[in-house]
């Protein structure tokens, strides 16, 4: 097979000195991911960069305030 995965990565590689699924020339992932190097379906913390995902939002029952005797910055 004159034109396998490995010739092509072979070739990426001496062109970009650097690992060529990573740069984004072979498997195109980077074009996938999220700003935070997520896929959609990725099974790690959800952000909520993905629409069929919502990031977790935690609602606080009140403000929260400083502890008494507290100081103020100047």
């Amino acid at each position: 097979m004159p034109n396998s995965f490995a010739d092509r990565y072979r070739a990426a590689m001496r062109e970009t000195g650097c690992c060529p699924i990573e740069a984004g020339l072979l498997g195109r992932l980077a074009d996938h991911e999220c700003a935070h190097g997520r896929l959609p379906g990725d099974r790690t913390a959800k952000c909520g960069c993905w629409p069929q995902e919502n990031a977790s939002v935690i609602t606080l029952a009140q403000r929260a305030r400083p502890p008494k005797g507290a100081r103020k910055a100047a």
